[in-house]
């Protein structure tokens, strides 16, 4: 297999494993995909056709500057003190037209696309999210690890939630 081809199939099957971490509910191992300075950021919409562009002086859907953010998010899910995440919805990633678009010898940037399917049983009600991912990934010898996971939600109308484990 080309060199080519093993690199994409390492950088599909770290995104398919994200999703899987996410749907499966394995909080610990999907922080452990991301470095510690990692970025993760889903912009709001200014109006139809334009993101914000500045997390720190506009309103984002979610943005977590640094890994410890994340761990915290993953910390108020499992912790039972906040009564949205108390039943967390059944949620399925469907993660596709996976593409690398840059790559050098210490980081790669690929991108995605992705409809995520939410369940919540006590309402029988399903939602989805759908957009696109753009990741900055680190290479570190033969691993990859998410250095920034910036995600387009298109259809950013929240009906009850947002969270890391629905987009």
């Amino acid at each position: 297999m080309s060199p080519d081809l093993l690199l994409k199939e390492a950088v599909t099957e770290l995104l398919l494993e994200e999703a899987d971490c996410l749907d499966e509910r394995r909080w610990h191992d999907w922080l452990a995909l991301y470095r510690e300075d990692a970025v993760y950021w889903a912009p709001s919409w200014h109006d139809d056709d334009e993101l914000i562009d500045n997390p720190k002086g506009e309103i984002s859907l979610i943005y977590c500057g640094n890994r410890d953010r994340l761990a915290d998010r993953v910390w108020r899910i499992e912790s039972g003190l906040s009564s949205s995440l108390l039943r967390l919805p059944r949620t399925r990633h469907l993660v596709t037209n996976i593409r690398l678009r840059e790559v050098s010898a210490d980081q790669l940037i690929a991108t995605a696309n992705f409809q995520v399917n939410t369940y919540k049983h006590e309402e029988q009600r399903t939602d989805m999210f759908f957009g696109h991912y753009r990741y900055r990934l680190a290479r570190t010898g033969d691993a990859l690890q998410i250095r920034e996971k910036y995600i387009v939600v298109c259809n950013d109308v929240i009906p009850r939630q947002m969270d890391v484990f629905n987009i």
